[in-house]
């Protein structure tokens, strides 16, 4: 573009400030549209994120969860076959009743948040779960009404494991799509972290203009201003005369600066009293807001908050520890004291012990000066976790988190510990876990102990080649790599050699167990004893 064609176009802008501060504002505003529609379209998208991603994982467990009650039920229906006693057979048909319970309601579960376009393959692994259901309860019923070997004869046979076969595959198919969505989430995440990119690049030329608009500012305005104010003070004081700076421009400062001439002196001090006065307001309004950023942050915080004096005294207190003890609000509408919380505690059924000796605990806490963890156990039921620590100066802050929830989850799991530790203790068949990763031993239940003749504690953190001849060892381990042994595969009869016990004959599984990635980290081997029964020694010399 030609040199005088620029200045022709760029002489409104050097004439007039307005015009320049207009142009500059405009820039602003554009870039401001622009920001907030990216925002907004990276919160669409976010919030697309977070339902799609909520779908996929909670697919994904109720597969897990599904997969992993039918492998149970399968292991109540073996015990049922296994069993020879009738309060054995019962007690086995009973959890297997209970297994096809839980894996209905899991399934009704699964049912509701299905998405619409899923049906087509979430429908016909429905109808075998439901054969699955009605198989097994009638096994149970077989069990206990006729016996164990009519159990045995409806459940162990080939059309059994194919209907569960196919079962197995019909849940491997949702995971996968569970997994390929979880792929296609990844690049959305991508696509969204682009956007906080270009985000991030569009308000740092934000700050850029905001920081050439201050500029002009400073140089076509108040610097300006500033020269003129200076002029003026010295023409009314009675200094000889001068010319005021800037008259020369041809845009609004030059036009101000003819007219101020005689309003030097006047023009510089209310331009001292307005400085003063406007740096005054600033700070207590920098004061006033950075109070209240203050509160609304504690105001915000998910647990209680509370700061105390080392008397004790109520320095400070969010909404969050009301709402904890069901204080009243106006408690801190007036000085407060330790005291006057377990007060309005006790009125409201959550203390009933010594105040004032709890009063002295804490201020011997606060004395001390080191940082505690206490656990409170209120009479509602609740699990209050309090962390305190000293502050500068003396003061105490202590935070208040309602933990019930993850309280009840920790002994929820140590139930189902010990539910599994019973049941493999209990169970027919010997079991061995193998970590995978230095191939011991790190489980071996009560059967097993029996079968190899010798104490558990002989063979914990063991490998198979510490306890056994190479043959039995290969035998047992199973494939070299986790890929070669899969759930569901069939098993088989072999003779080993044990410790303790003699040479047996028996039936061999090996059934990798795998994280939610799909790694498998330990190997799990079921172990039949089969010695004694012809069927199984011509089997195995077949």
């Amino acid at each position: 573009m030609p040199r005088s064609l620029i200045d022709r176009l760029a002489r409104p802008l050097r004439s007039s400030v307005r015009l320049r501060f207009q142009a500059a504002c405009a820039l602003l505003v554009v870039l401001v549209l622009a920001l907030t529609t990216l925002s907004v379209s990276s919160l669409h998208q976010q919030s697309l994120y977070r339902e799609r991603l909520g779908n996929a994982t909670q697919g994904a467990i109720h597969a897990e969860k599904a997969n992993g009650l039918v492998f149970a039920a399968v292991m109540e229906s073996r015990g049922v076959y296994m069993s020879t006693d009738p309060v054995m057979v019962q007690r086995f048909s009973a959890a297997l009743l209970q297994r096809n319970r839980e894996l209905a309601q899991q399934l009704d579960s699964w049912q509701r948040s299905i998405r619409p376009e899923d049906h087509a393959l979430f429908n016909p692994v429905r109808a075998r779960i439901v054969d699955f259901i009605r198989f097994r309860n009638e096994l149970a019923r077989l069990a206990t009404t006729v016996g164990p070997e009519a159990a045995r004869d409806w459940g162990d046979n080939e059309a059994n494991r194919a209907a569960r076969a196919a079962l197995n595959e019909g849940l491997e198919g949702l995971a996968a799509l569970y997994s390929e969505r979880a792929n296609g989430l990844a690049r959305m995440g991508e696509s969204i972290e682009l956007t906080k990119l270009i985000l991030i690049a569009l308000g740092s030329f934000a700050v850029a203009v905001v920081g050439l608009t201050l500029l002009l500012l400073k140089t076509s305005l108040v610097d300006p201003m500033l020269h003129i104010t200076a002029a003026t003070d010295g023409m009314a004081a009675g200094k000889p005369l001068h010319t005021v700076p800037h008259i020369t421009r041809a845009d609004e400062i030059g036009r101000l600066a003819s007219s101020v001439q005689q309003l030097q002196k006047v023009v510089e001090q209310n331009e001292k009293l307005r400085k003063r006065e406007r740096a005054a307001q600033r700070e207590q309004a920098a004061f006033k807001d950075n109070e209240a950023h203050f509160v609304a942050a504690i105001n915000n915080m998910a647990q209680g908050l509370v700061i105390l004096d080392p008397q004790t005294n109520v320095v400070l207190m969010n909404d969050a520890y009301k709402k904890i003890y069901k204080l009243p609000d106006s408690i801190t509408d007036k000085p407060c004291s330790l005291s006057d919380i377990l007060l309005h505690r006790a009125e409201a059924g959550l203390f009933s012990g010594d105040a004032p000796g709890h009063v002295k605990a804490i201020q011997a806490r606060i004395a001390a000066g080191k940082p505690t963890t206490s656990f409170l156990h209120l009479q509602d039921g609740r699990w209050i976790r309090v962390v305190g620590r000293s502050m500068p100066g003396g003061d105490w802050v202590a935070t208040h988190e309602d933990f019930t929830r993850l309280h009840q989850v920790e002994q929820m799991l140590e139930r189902i510990e010990r539910l599994f530790g019973t049941v493999a203790e209990n169970i027919g068949e010997a079991i061995l876990a193998r970590d995978m990763s230095n191939d011991r031993y790190v489980f071996v239940n009560r059967a097993a102990e029996i079968l190899f003749g010798m104490p558990r504690s002989e063979i914990m953190g063991k490998t198979a080649r510490e306890i056994f001849d190479r043959d039995t060892a290969a035998r047992i381990d199973g494939p070299a790599k986790p890929g070669a042994a899969k759930e569901g595969s069939g098993e088989a009869v072999q003779s080993i050699v044990t410790p303790g016990n003699g040479t047996r004959i028996a039936g061999i599984r090996h059934i990798p167990a795998s994280d939610l990635e799909g790694a498998t980290h330990c190997m799990v081997t079921l172990i039949d004893d089969r010695t004694g029964r012809p069927e199984q020694a011509r089997r195995l010399a077949s």
